[in-house]
């Protein structure tokens, strides 16, 4: 009697640990094909290009002109340039669109052009838009506008006005500027559509709560976009970032020369960001510009829902407590 409950019990622990083999492989597989797919694909459409050759450039394959604005817009904005793109600059700020597309004109000789638009107005700017950019045979779309509250804050001391362009801004322009170039990308059966998100989708971010959720909508947009444009031709890459220098994360630098902070080490540049997210054009649909921002990301994607959003609230409670004010960065 006694052995036969022991074999019982065996059989139990044996199917136990066979269970608990299968989760354990399906998870680390799963873990893998979500971290790895970037950077294979990378080395196959790289070894294929080197071996094969004959790969277009971006403007054969996509069409002549690019869109983008400013921060790591600009710097895509200089890569596609240097790509023999054509650009149309879009922001609001209309000196620093001409100087910039100055800047990129005489460094790469290229067709640039701007257009003002202050996204913060919100749907009354888009029939204009429409207008504008019907004429233009529009090949990539970079959709970086956006604000940002430039510090960690609590929600009930945010200003309205900044809640609002928060939502509006960095969920409206992005959805609604696809909207005007995807009918004339599906007449032509190609187009790019770049999406920044940022890393701070991968979980919510107390005290920076509505932009990280518009960062996570972003991220869903992105990807669900993919999906309905592969069938005709168009291509969407979803970028998420995380820390890299711009206005948006100038508050992070010291203030004083020698000091050194462990996140203000860790902000990449936006040419460094820009030198490897443009690599992944047209190899990769979902990239976070920067091989660090990589690593990072594919930790952060080991550790259960609760345990993210724990770290993401050790990290900007000590934010918050290091820096104050309610200023918004928009780009």
């Amino acid at each position: 009697m006694c052995f036969g409950l022991g074999r019982a019990n065996n059989r139990s622990a044996g199917m136990l640990t066979l269970l608990t083999t299968i989760i354990g492989v399906y998870s680390v597989a799963c873990w893998l094909y979500e971290n790895l797919r970037t950077p294979v694909l990378l080395l196959l459409r790289g070894a294929q290009k080197f071996f094969l050759g004959g790969q277009q450039s971006l403007p054969e394959k996509y069409g002549p002109w690019a869109g983008a604005s400013d921060g790591i817009g600009k710097g895509y904005a200089h890569f596609l340039a240097s790509q023999g793109m054509k650009l149309l600059l879009i922001a609001r700020n209309e000196a620093k669109l001409k100087r910039v597309a100055d800047e990129i004109a005489a460094k790469h000789s290229t067709d640039t052009d701007i257009l003002v638009a202050d996204f913060s107005r919100g749907e009354e700017i888009y029939e204009r838009l429409e207008s504008e950019l019907r004429s233009l045979d529009i090949g990539i779309l970079v959709n970086n506008v956006g604000v940002i509250n430039e510090k960690p804050i609590r929600l009930e001391q945010m200003e309205k006005r900044l809640l609002w362009d928060l939502i509006n801004i960095n969920v409206g322009a992005a959805t609604l500027l696809s909207n005007i170039v995807i009918p004339q990308m599906k007449k032509r059966h190609r187009g790019l559509i770049i999406n920044i998100s940022s890393l701070s989708s991968l979980a919510p971010t107390p005290y920076l709560a509505v932009y990280a959720a518009t960062k996570a909508y972003m991220t869903s947009f992105s990807l669900a976009l993919r999906e309905e444009l592969a069938p005709h031709g168009i291509e969407c890459q979803t970028v998420s970032p995380g820390y890299v220098h711009t206005s948006m994360t100038e508050y992070l630098v010291p203030a004083t020369d020698g000091q050194k902070d462990s996140l203000s080490t860790r902000l990449v540049k936006v040419a460094d960001m820009i030198r490897y997210a443009g690599f992944t054009i047209a190899k990769a649909d979902q990239t976070t510009g920067h091989w660090s921002h990589g690593i990072q990301t594919a930790i952060l994607k080991m550790l259960p829902a609760s345990l993210k959003l724990r770290v993401f609230t050790k990290l900007y409670t000590k934010l918050l407590h290091e820096h104050s004010g309610t200023t918004k960065k928009q780009t």
